[in-house]
């Protein structure tokens, strides 16, 4: 028999992806503690068992963060439990979806009853927008505290960032051939945003970040007009360096990428300006809104 006091309603978050989608999902995670203070917050971190893309959980690792994960019995008790990766791949085509879950749309529109659903409820999506967790901004700010630089090119690099220091964010590799993603952040929209980031300040630097060093020094480099660092040594489980070092510089110049996304807004000045391509995804009806004091081209 249910028996309330033993199965308290709960709000389960499911984790799976890169690191800036980790970041969104956990952000939520940290929004519904708020908004039902009263209710068990969990994540769902079974999905990543056979999940070989990016550097697996990371959150744990990077910001010594602590959750509540939610056990296989209080996952089966509102959702569907998937021991790996693959079952959770095949199981989301065929199961039916049940009432506690909360799917998010499939052109990324934000819902408001996400924060207002009482009882229990599965929440498996991305969650890429920041009305889901601005309410408790500070509280996402102090989760997403990096360590300490340590490692010598990235104290070297830290020491000689200014008012004026650009970063740039550009991601190939896994978005060459992908039609989702492909074909947005092109070198006309780079040259566009150089430019516009040019009328707003006298950049001092510029600090590249890519995937794809090689195509930036080929492409880029003629229309950079102050000196530029291509920082190439963040590789590997340390690859989350380039993210603290795009929120370390003044300025941002970002891709359609969650990692780039966050490199953005974890810069605490105040008189950032921020670049950012107004179309997100090749999606008809795809709807991601960006902060409104960014600049979208």
């Amino acid at each position: 028999m249910y028996n309330k006091e033993n199965n308290p309603q709960m709000k389960i978050v499911k984790i799976l992806g890169g690191l800036g989608n980790q970041m969104f999902q956990y952000a939520l995670y940290l929004s519904l503690q708020e908004s039902f203070p009263k209710e068990r917050v969990a994540l769902d971190l079974s999905c990543f068992h056979g999940y070989h893309l990016h550097n697996g959980f990371e959150l744990e690792r990077i910001f010594s963060l602590t959750a509540q994960k939610a056990s296989t019995a209080a996952i089966m008790r509102i959702a569907y439990y998937y021991p790996n990766y693959l079952l959770w791949r095949i199981g989301k085509r065929l199961l039916p979806r049940r009432k506690t879950m909360c799917l998010e749309s499939s052109t990324f529109r934000y819902d408001e009853s996400v924060l207002t659903r009482e009882g229990n409820r599965y929440f498996d999506g991305y969650w890429q927008d920041e009305r889901y967790f601005v309410s408790c901004r500070e509280k996402v700010l102090k989760a997403f505290t990096f360590p300490a630089f340590k490692r010598t090119e990235n104290l070297s690099l830290l020491k000689n960032l200014d008012k004026n220091s650009v970063a740039i964010h550009v991601r190939r590799g896994d978005y060459i051939g992908n039609q989702l993603y492909q074909g947005i952040c092109d070198l006309d929209y780079y040259r566009a945003a150089i430019d516009k980031m040019c009328t707003y300040v006298t950049p001092s630097m510029f600090c590249i970040f890519s995937n794809d060093i090689a195509w930036c020094q080929t492409h880029l480099q003629p229309y950079l007009k102050a000196p530029v660092i291509y920082v190439t040594w963040n590789t590997g489980t340390e690859s989350y360096r380039d993210m603290q070092l795009m929120s370390c510089c003044a300025h941002n110049i970002i891709a359609n990428s969650s990692f780039s996304w966050w490199g953005a807004w974890l810069n605490q000045n105040s008189e950032k300006v921020v670049i950012a391509p107004k179309r997100w995804l090749n999606m008809d009806n795809c709807q991601f809104p960006l902060p409104a004091s960014w600049v979208k081209i």
